[in-house]
């Protein structure tokens, strides 16, 4: 017997959640550890997990709120990306640009399936790292929520508060620039 087909839906948890903390509870263990690694993208692992936890408490106490013509994933998604935003100008002034990437985003945002040494596998992570820290905010966000989280255009429209048609553009050029900067990153280093 499948056990997934009897999970409640985020709506039916968060409408449970109004009454019952423990539903609540079900929504943050479902969604805590995409959250924390979106955030981590964002603002870095150490703080990560502070924005998480604000997100989470912050949701919970405008639950009664909630717009129900979002998904819930998305609206945590929102709430996540403000903290984070919210907190790297306070602490920082600005977003870091250093962003803690893992193998698998550099082979989605580099298309680079094949580095065989780890050595070279973590200077292709930091040069991904640098050219996307030079793309502007927005753009920087509808890649990382397209390709690394995989959301739809309209969840990242919703996620980031733009109209739906402008988010393909913006990930084209944003995918075009980043490609751009890689292709100049490796002009400039020196081959053995």
């Amino acid at each position: 017997m499948d056990m997934r087909a009897q999970e409640p839906t985020d709506e039916q948890l968060v409408r449970q959640a109004l009454t019952d903390r423990d539903a609540f509870g079900m929504l943050v263990e479902r969604y805590e550890r995409p959250l924390t690694s979106y955030a981590a993208r964002l603002i870095g692992r150490q703080e990560a997990e502070d924005v998480v936890q604000q997100a989470f408490l912050q949701a919970y106490r405008n639950l009664a709120g909630f717009d129900t013509h979002l998904t819930f994933s998305a609206w945590m998604y929102r709430i996540v990306h403000n903290t984070a935003v919210n907190m790297a100008r306070k602490r920082h002034g600005t977003m870091p640009t250093e962003l803690e990437l893992d193998g698998e985003t550099v082979e989605l945002l580099t298309g680079d399936t094949d580095v065989p040494a780890e050595a070279l596998r973590q200077e292709l992570e930091g040069a991904v790292g640098r050219a996307l820290g030079q793309l502007d905010q927005r753009s920087r966000d509808v890649l990382l929520l397209s390709l690394v989280e995989g959301k739809s255009y309209s969840e990242i429209a919703d996620i980031l508060m733009v109209a739906v048609n402008s988010v393909g553009p913006t990930a084209t050029r944003a995918k075009s620039k980043l490609r751009k900067l890689l292709e100049a990153t490796s002009a400039q280093q020196p081959t053995l």
